[in-house]
């Protein structure tokens, strides 16, 4: 494959892991909208989502260091 194919192809799966990592974020907080509007025990749904919003985005933010690591130009 060519270098711009290849390209492309890390970009798009960049993008969707960005996209990931926000529709994880936004589910769960509307999960603890919800669990607060039903009367529900907050504790576990809101660890579990602080939890997995936090290891979302650390793997997103990670991937994209790596991703503008590697393509980075030399001076």
């Amino acid at each position: 494959m060519s270098d711009k194919k290849v390209f492309t192809i890390q970009l798009i799966t960049l993008s969707f892991n960005w996209l990931l990592a926000i529709g994880v974020t936004w589910w769960f907080v509307h999960l603890v909208i919800i669990a607060n509007q039903v009367k529900d025990a907050q504790t576990a749904s809101l660890w579990i989502s602080i939890l997995a919003i936090t290891v979302f985005w650390i793997l997103a933010g990670v991937l994209s260091y790596v991703f503008f690591s590697l393509h980075r130009k030399e001076a």
